[in-house]
């Protein structure tokens, strides 16, 4: 079975995700149409997770998301955060479930298009 591995790639300094020209090497070196990049610090890799929110649309990690709990016959509105887990090998909700047990999933925004969603989600968990 093939396993296709995708991810998006912001560039701190043309402030957009791109996901053309890039790829990554075995041990995870970020090359750019088949070279090395030399300042490396000025890209940020996320993962595709392998799942779509409700409206289609990919979750990467670092992707804020609401989601749906139900608890005691009660449906509440949560947003969070997707991590990838190196212990469990799965993306997480950030101190929270695994991604695959929420459902209602909705993408609300990334921390680098909209920092101040971003900031917002952070203030209010503080």
């Amino acid at each position: 079975m093939a396993f296709t591995i995708r991810f998006r790639v912001w560039d701190k300094q043309e402030k957009e995700f791109s996901q053309k020209g890039f790829s990554l090497t075995l041990d995870g070196k970020l090359l750019k149409f088949g070279q090395p990049i030399s300042n490396e610090d000025n890209y940020i890799v996320n993962c595709f997770t392998g799942l779509k929110d409700k409206y289609d649309k990919d979750l990467y990690e670092e992707d804020i998301i609401e989601h749906t709990v139900a608890k005691g016959g009660n449906l509440t509105q949560h947003t969070g955060i997707i991590r990838y887990n190196n212990e469990h090998g799965a993306f997480y909700l950030e101190n929270g479930p695994p991604l695959l047990q929420l459902f209602s999933i909705r993408k609300v925004g990334n921390p680098y298009e909209n920092p101040i969603l971003y900031d917002l989600y952070l203030k209010s968990k503080s």
